[in-house]
């Protein structure tokens, strides 16, 4: 039975789809060219193929000439870090440069997945997550309904296409045969440009993206149909400045990379697209925001079940008419040593500090004993706080309540699309360590500095 991958890369094919202007048909030389060398290389149905450190326009070629071959594409901004089961795969990196693969097996359970992309890790340790052909379509038919796309479209995405959202909105233009404009956040002036001039008809931003385009000149006396922000929340403040700029309000979007795009509008998160149920909350309530899925979640890369009723650990309050608006993140159960923590007891306290921006929490085990862990507390300040205040305010916490190891920083690291990066948070921490370690050594104790 077909798995539905090599009739999406057919329909883009066949269509008016474009990326910067230039027909996708017209590539399909190079297409055929890059497809025939992944068969060269042990790529074949069932395959995955590992897309990284490409631009935009041959990440998306590398994804077409992938699901030709009825393989899985992998996409993920660096192919540093690999689960072990991908490893050995075939690798198409910058250049259309390719790595054959190790080994020709296949991975199992990737009968349906149309694409395999990381989680950004901002709720836990991050995991490899299939996205199936049915949830690519939905989401697809979800956007093209919305923003009533049509092949007159040109669609400018200057948000990461390594990231759920961006891939998500790519691939539905191009599914609805539209002009994809691959303009690159570090070129926001342009983006603005066309924006003003009329270029482009549609965009899709981020929160910190769009509030970079309002500063910008205006430079026409045109705008978009639509401008989409999702990966975030947009505060009232950004609402009305983007209207100002540019004669547009903002409609949100909202999902994850698990189910793609499942909610959209022009309040809160908006309501949901086709295919997508809401179980809870009862209209007129407040909960965990849990959905009924038509396209089931295919889950994981390793260990992952299919399931149609996702709980997106996301509290959420549910209007009359069937909007949501976001009201916050369950939190995660956190564990250190076998104990449960409760964040309640650490973290409005730190918060509550003068200069405190944000606090995040982080169970790691420790590096030289890794059966032992410690719980660590971020503290994003804009000036550092004395180290005296946070250790008395530690000190202080009731007894039971483990005591944080605390890291400073001027900034909680995040990816491009604003949600915290957490193998860079690691980092911090880990930097943070060693510079308490060579500051307790013998000899640079109490040196009088």
């Amino acid at each position: 039975m077909s798995s539905g991958r090599r009739r999406l890369a057919e329909e883009i094919m066949s269509g008016e789809a474009r990326v910067d202007g230039r027909a996708l048909v017209a590539c399909s030389t190079l297409i055929e060219t890059v497809r025939d060398d992944l068969r060269s290389g042990g790529v074949g149905p069932d395959s995955v193929v590992i897309l990284t450190d490409l631009s935009v326009s041959d990440l998306l070629i590398g994804m077409v000439a992938t699901w030709l071959l009825d393989a899985v594409p992998f996409v993920t901004p660096h192919g540093g870090k690999l689960p072990s089961t991908l490893r050995d795969k075939c690798q198409l990196r910058g250049g259309l440069e390719i790595s054959p693969a190790g080994s020709r097996g296949v991975v199992p359970g990737l009968e349906r997945t149309a694409v395999l992309m990381p989680t950004s890790g901002s709720t836990g340790v991050p995991k490899v997550a299939r996205r199936g052909v049915s949830s690519v379509r939905a989401e697809a038919n979800g956007y093209r309904e919305y923003l009533r796309l049509t092949f007159e479209d040109r669609v400018a995405v200057p948000v990461p296409v390594t990231h759920s959202y961006g891939m998500g909105v790519t691939i539905s233009a191009l599914l609805a045969g539209c002009d994809v404009d691959t303009t690159p956040p570090t070129r926001l002036p342009t983006v603005a440009g066309r924006m003003d001039s009329g270029a482009v008809s549609v965009v899709a931003l981020t929160a910190p993206i769009a509030r970079l385009l309002v500063e910008a000149k205006r430079d026409g006396d045109k705008t978009v149909r639509a401008a989409l922000v999702g990966a975030g929340s947009v505060p009232d403040e950004l609402d009305r400045a983007f209207l100002e700029r540019f004669r547009r309000p903002l409609d949100r979007g909202y999902g994850s990379t698990e189910t793609g795009g499942t909610f959209l509008g022009a309040r809160g998160i908006g309501r949901p697209i086709a295919g997508v149920g809401v179980r809870s909350p009862a209209p007129g309530g407040r909960g965990e925001l849990v959905l009924k899925l038509a396209a089931p979640v295919e889950g994981a890369l390793e260990g992952g079940v299919p399931v149609d009723v996702w709980h997106t650990g996301d509290i959420v309050e549910r209007d009359t008419d069937g909007t949501c608006r976001f009201v916050d993140r369950i939190q995660e159960a956190l564990r250190v040593n076998g104990r449960y923590v409760d964040q309640d007891e650490i973290v409005p306290g730190l918060r509550a500090m003068a200069r405190v921006t944000d606090v995040h929490l982080v169970v790691l085990n420790r590096e030289k004993t890794p059966e032992a862990q410690d719980i660590h507390a971020v503290v994003e300040a804009g000036k550092k706080i004395d180290e005296s205040v946070l250790r008395k305010y530690i000190s202080a916490l009731r007894p039971g309540v483990p005591r944080p190891r605390i890291t400073q920083c001027s900034r909680i690291p995040r990816n491009a699309v604003g949600k915290i990066d957490r193998e860079a948070l690691i980092g911090l921490i880990r930097e943070e360590e060693s510079s308490k370690t060579a500051r307790e050594a013998p000899g640079n104790r109490n040196s009088g500095r």
